[in-house]
Parts: C-alpha cells; sequence; structure tokens
C-alpha cells in the first residue's frame, strides 16, 4: 500500500503517536531521501485536493506540520550542512595564516 494512502486511512483526529510512527517507519527504511519523498507526495496530493475544495486537504496540512515537526527534531540543519551545501564559489577562502 503506498505511504499516501496511508495517510488518508488515518482518523481525523490522528494520534502523534500513530503519526510519529509513520515517520519512523519511513525514515528507518528509507532515511532522508524518503522523507523528501513522502514530503513531495503530500505537497502534490495536497495542491490536487485544495484546488477540488476536498475536506481531505485539512488532513495533509497537518501530516505535512507533523513532518516538519519530525525533520525538524531528528534531522536538524545545523550551520555545518547549509555550508557544506552551498556551491563552491560562495564558500569563503580561508586565509593561509588561519590553517
Amino acid at each position: 500500500m503506498k505511504r499516501i494512502q496511508r495517510l488518508f486511512r488515518t482518523p481525523p483526529q490522528a494520534l502523534p503517536a500513530a503519526m510519529l510512527n509513520l515517520l519512523i517507519e519511513v525514515d528507518n527504511r528509507e532515511g532522508r531521501a524518503g522523507l523528501d519523498r513522502l514530503e513531495r507526495e503530500i505537497k502534490a496530493a495536497l495542491a490536487r485536493l485544495r484546488a477540488a475544495g476536498h475536506p481531505q486537504a485539512a488532513r495533509l496540512t497537518l501530516w505535512l506540520k507533523a513532518l516538519e515537526a519530525y525533520r525538524r527534531t531528528y534531522h536538524p540543519r545545523s550551520r555545518w550542512t547549509r555550508f557544506l551545501r552551498r556551491p563552491r564559489a560562495f564558500r569563503r577562502a580561508v586565509p593561509a595564516s588561519a590553517r
């Protein structure tokens, strides 16, 4: 079963534990790439549902917020990860005296 279908099967007032368990499962199986993929799936489904005025859009918004909180907690982006992701041209050169 697709993960996105599992999100729709959760009750309207989904328990935080059920949400956390699904996010942990995705993280354990696929890591950060799986979380990114799940986020893209949620955003795509959310855009379609909002365009149609479907009531399930609120549920996906809740899942998106839960995914964001999970990432902030378990995969924090430190200053170093932001620094290393910049193109080399934007990195500051380290002076020879500081080496």
